[in-house]
């Protein structure tokens, strides 16, 4: 289908008539020249490309019959009114000109006001095209072409009930006028009439199941329903009317991820990546992707190429860093939460993730390094300290752990792990009683919250070292 032909199929059933049919050539041209204008601008809105094919349409139209009536002076009509006119209009305020014309319009037709709303629409002169159309309906109440782009024009400035109540007027005229339920679609939309917008969709793919628009809509607002398996039906329809559109894509792969059917969100993001090699954030998306899919490898990759063109550097890392981790290749996430530390010295996330990733390559030192680092930066971390105690314990340094756990139960008296690792520590060092006390302390917190197993295994070790208390000799318990 040629440009020419696309143009008439659009602007068919909007705004051609005698008029314009009179004017093919100068339609056609405005239309493509309209078109041109939402290309260039790239202008992609559901109320903007009709209004500006319609505008350019009836536009070009105009521009043909203003050279085909060039001989057709109003020169004739002034002599014939002249000798009344000017007793009428010199005692106006408008002036003779303003006087004049709206002495002329007496003599218009609605085809005549509806021309010139669409020259006064051509010139961005919204307000007194509205007036023109009202005239021509005023007229003529089946004028669809005159409610059409006065509709238009009220959804343009955001005038949504207008709009809504033009278009109804245009439908009721005209049944079949598909461009009409699909711009009150977008107007009942706007004004948050959702299922009221998707009704109209519906009918709009009814007439023209070609509408890529309406299905695309109608996506979006499925989309925010939850409505997830009609939301997809529409996009899917989208692209098969449109297979090179990106955001589509982009918008069906959201929810495949929100559904969790990750093969499916990678093959979008994919695709994605086919139509646009520089479309960054769909290389961030398929890296998560392939990470939650545990191909790590891919998803390292991913994150590569977002590092080597600078694209959120620090989180590229960050990301990098977890699958690295994941794929247990310690010493490259542990240079990866380096380069986000060196990024955003203050990223106290990411120094924890470095100490974790360094205790479990049994780099101790390092992670005690980093903890101590992230307490100083930021003190009352129960957690940091917990951490790092149990660090502490795994070297042998059960003094510094005692000391660490002693910081976590005077912080939060009820972190019931403390008063566990504390205590064993204690049974370890043969202070039974002081081993009891701690395990005591965890059974009571543990019993608060539910936490009957635990509840369970902690009261076996209470009475273990219980009878070992009973059954020691006095002697073995006496001090010299």
């Amino acid at each position: 289908m040629s440009v020419e032909e696309f143009v008439f199929d659009v602007a068919g059933e909007l705004v051609l008539n005698d008029f314009t049919a009179e004017n093919k050539v100068g339609s056609v041209a405005g239309g493509v020249g309209a078109l041109c204008v939402v290309g260039a601008l790239g202008l992609a809105g559901p109320i903007v490309v009709p209004l500006a094919i319609a505008g350019g349409v009836l536009a070009g139209a105009t521009g043909e019959s203003s050279v085909k009536s060039t001989a057709k002076s109003i020169g004739s009509i002034v002599e014939s009114v002249a000798s009344g006119v000017g007793s009428v209009v010199g005692s106006t305020t408008k002036g003779i000109t303003a006087g004049f014309l709206g002495f002329i319009d007496i003599f218009k037709s609605d085809a005549d006001f509806f021309k010139r709303g669409v020259e006064k629409l051509k010139n961005k002169q919204y307000a007194e095209a509205v007036e023109d159309f009202s005239k021509a309906i005023e007229i003529n109440p089946h004028y669809t072409e005159a409610y059409y782009l006065r509709a238009c024009i009220y959804s343009d400035t955001c005038k949504y009930q207008a709009a809504i109540e033009d278009l109804s007027e245009v439908i009721k005229i005209d049944p079949q006028f598909e461009e009409a339920y699909f711009l009150r679609g977008c107007n009942r939309s706007d004004s948050r009439d959702y299922q009221g917008a998707i009704n109209d969709y519906s009918q709009t793919i009814k007439i023209n199941p070609q509408h890529f628009e309406a299905y695309y809509n109608r996506g979006h607002l499925l989309a925010t329903q939850k409505n997830y398996d009609g939301a997809i039906f529409d996009y899917t329809q989208s692209i098969n009317l449109d297979p090179n559109n990106k955001d589509i894509y982009e918008r069906r792969g959201r929810i495949y991820i929100e559904i969790k059917d990750y093969e499916s969100a990678l093959s979008d993001y994919t695709q994605i990546i086919k139509l646009d090699k520089r479309k960054f954030n769909a290389y961030f998306i398929r890296g998560g992707i392939y990470f939650d899919l545990q191909n790590y490898e891919k998803s390292i990759q991913d994150f590569t190429y977002l590092i080597e063109n600078n694209y959120s550097i620090a989180e590229a890392y960050l990301h990098r860093a977890n699958a690295y981790l994941a794929n247990e290749n310690y010493e490259k996430s542990i240079l990866d939460f380096t380069q986000i530390i060196n990024l955003r010295p203050n990223d106290f996330s990411a120094l924890l993730s470095r100490a974790g990733t360094r205790t479990m390559s049994k780099d101790y030192n390092g992670a005690i390094a980093d903890y101590t680092l992230a307490i100083k930066n930021k003190f009352e971390c129960v957690d940091t300290y917990f951490k790092r105690a149990n660090i502490r314990k795994l070297k042998g340094d059960l003094q510094g752990a005692i000391k660490d756990y002693n910081h976590v139960i005077q912080l939060d008296p009820n972190y019931s792990s403390a008063y566990v690792r504390r205590g064993c520590i204690r049974k370890k060092q043969g202070k039974s009683k002081e081993a009891i006390e701690d395990f005591k302390q965890a059974v009571n917190i543990f019993a608060k919250k539910s936490m009957l197993n635990e509840v369970k295994k902690l009261q076996q070790e209470i009475r273990l070292l219980e009878n070992e208390i009973k059954n020691t000799p006095w002697w073995k318990t006496r001090i010299f």
